[in-house]
C-alpha cells in the first residue's frame, strides 16, 4: 500500500484532519501537519519553524505521495518547500485543486479532489 505525506497549509488543517481520520479508519500509512502545535507561535519562532520544516523531510523520504490540500489554489510557502522536496526525491506529487503558484503547479502531476485522492490510493493499493 501506497504511504501518502499531506501538505497542508494550517488554514486548512480542519480538512486535512478529516482526511487524516479517514485515512486512518482505512490503515493507510501517512505523514500529516502537526496539529498539535499552535500555529501563530511556531510562526513567532524561527528556530522551532526551521526544525518542524526539516523534520518533514525523513517522513517525505519514506511516502510515496505528497498530496497537496490547497482550498482556492492556495498551497503556502512551507507546502511549496515540501513539495519541491518530494519532486526532487522523485515522489509523486497531487494536488487537490490546480495550484496558483505556476512554478508550484509545474511540478504537480495530477489534480484529485480529496475523495478522488482517497479512492486513487485504495485502488492503488489492492
Amino acid at each position: 500500500m501506497k504511504k501518502i505525506f499531506i501538505a497542508s497549509s494550517r488554514k486548512f488543517y480542519d480538512q486535512a484532519k478529516t482526511i487524516k481520520n479517514r485515512f486512518d479508519e482505512l490503515g493507510v500509512v501517512g505523514f500529516y501537519p502537526y496539529f498539535e502545535f499552535d500555529g501563530e507561535s511556531v510562526e513567532k519562532n524561527e528556530e522551532f519553524k526551521r526544525k518542524l520544516t526539516l523534520k518533514h523531510f525523513p517522513e517525505i523520504d519514506q511516502a510515496d505521495v505528497l498530496y497537496i490540500l490547497a482550498e482556492n489554489g492556495y498551497a503556502g510557502i512551507s507546502v511549496a518547500i515540501e513539495a519541491s522536496y518530494a519532486y526532487a526525491k522523485g515522489k509523486e506529487i497531487i494536488s487537490s485543486e490546480p495550484l496558483q503558484e505556476l512554478a508550484l503547479r509545474a511540478i504537480v502531476g495530477q489534480v484529485k479532489k480529496p475523495e478522488e485522492f482517497i479512492c486513487y490510493i485504495l485502488k492503488d493499493s489492492k
